[in-house]
């Protein structure tokens, strides 16, 4: 799977995760799964998510038999630094960015692994969407599921830092170039 230069990496049960905020992020999408593989999106409910981290989401919905990925929520961290709001647009699409991305397809393929492997996983990389140089992004992405037990959203926590290596400071240090 081509990933656009980023890492990837697929998130092991008790493995451990990048950022004290994406495993506590990780903690309650696993108590939302319950016996589940996966929660139900019923289980994302942006009122119940603490505020420190509301700024730093993106929900994104699965179309099309996972072939279209949306853009239903971009949090405002996300909308300040790209200058674009990025709420309604498809996840390959680069539009009015700052920066046009070269990652937007390895984006969508990191996605359709999710939905084939039903697993979470975390990216990192330089923020090419934010225009910034200097930013890189970490992401945890984690999959929920529709009444016919479907990948049918994504909800998403993204650590943003300025620095030259988005790995860096990642204490799984499990990460792979692909």
């Amino acid at each position: 799977m081509s990933t656009g230069g980023d890492q990837f990496c697929p998130i092991e049960t008790g493995g451990k995760l990048a950022s004290a905020n994406f495993a506590e992020f990780y903690q309650r999408w696993e108590n939302a799964s319950g016996d589940a593989d996966l929660p139900h999106l019923s289980k994302i409910q942006p009122a119940a998510i603490p505020p420190k981290f509301l700024p730093y989401i993106t929900i994104i919905g699965v179309e099309n038999e996972g072939t279209r990925f949306v853009i239903r929520l971009a949090g405002s961290a996300i909308s300040d630094i790209s200058h674009v709001e990025m709420t309604g647009w498809e996840a390959d699409e680069a539009k009015e960015l700052p920066t046009p991305t070269d990652g937007s397809q390895a984006s969508v393929e990191r996605l359709k692994w999710s939905i084939a492997n039903r697993r979470p996983y975390c990216m990192a990389g330089p923020a090419r969407w934010s225009g910034n140089d200097m930013l890189t992004q970490r992401t945890l992405v984690l999959p929920y599921v529709g009444d016919d037990n479907r990948v049918e959203r994504f909800l998403t926590l993204n650590d943003l830092e300025f620095s030259g290596n988005s790995c860096e400071s990642c204490e799984a240090a499990t990460c792979k170039t692909a």
